[in-house]
């Protein structure tokens, strides 16, 4: 699937471990001026609990394991459509903000045909026991039950080495931009919105190679 007009999507993708903050700051970034966030654990919070996909979901979710692929684009797929045909996501003004997809390589794969990615920022947490701490604290506040069991926390960080990590090697490394996630929230997305300045400089400059000439 593309966009109506049968171009890509313009995307800025969020990575990072469980806890990470990549939602905190997907939200807060979501607010800017043709920027739409979207989260992938969001868009299955959403679906109706007693719903066919809702059923789906949350019979991986509660046990801590990734919703499979094919569900996954399936059901964001949908959503973007959505967005799309109630003119809160236009191609031609808006940038994505992607929280929580693609998380493994196939998804990559999969999306690849759909996102013009020309940004990645990974939020990096090297301390696991930190992130868990991080999952925990944010379970309590918002009611995530199955965040707090030590079991479902170490899954899901496993998870996330073994797969969510390895797909950033999918992308040109150019377009990857490291933040070490365990600064406060807000060094964090000033880090990210001067970075995202230095590439609207260059958008506008009309030299598209200075996004990759300038990543580390």
């Amino acid at each position: 699937m593309k966009t109506t007009s049968g171009a890509k999507y313009r995307t800025i993708l969020l990575f990072g471990m469980p806890g990470s903050g990549k939602g905190t700051q997907g939200i807060v970034l979501g607010q800017l001026p043709d920027l739409v966030h979207v989260s992938c654990g969001d868009i299955f919070r959403k679906l109706p609990k007693w719903g066919e996909l809702g059923k789906e979901v949350v019979r991986y979710t509660s046990s801590g394991l990734l919703v499979p692929d094919d569900l996954t684009v399936r059901i964001w797929r949908r959503h973007v459509q959505i967005l799309e045909l109630q003119e809160l996501l236009l191609p031609d003004q808006h940038t994505l903000i992607l929280d929580g997809l693609p998380r493994n390589y196939t998804q990559a794969e999969q999306l690849d045909d759909m996102l013009d990615v020309i940004q990645i920022f990974h939020l990096n947490i090297s301390d696991t026991k930190k992130a868990g701490e991080r999952l925990k604290s944010r379970a309590l506040r918002e009611n995530r039950l199955d965040d707090i069991n030590e079991e479902v926390i170490r899954k899901r960080l496993q998870i996330y080495y073994e797969e969510t990590f390895r797909t950033l090697s999918f992308y040109d490394p150019s377009l990857v931009y490291e933040v070490d996630a365990t600064y406060s929230p807000l060094d964090v997305l000033r880090l990210i919105v001067d970075r995202l300045s230095d590439l609207n400089r260059g958008r506008s400059r009309s030299r598209p190679s200075a996004i990759s000439e300038s990543a580390q």
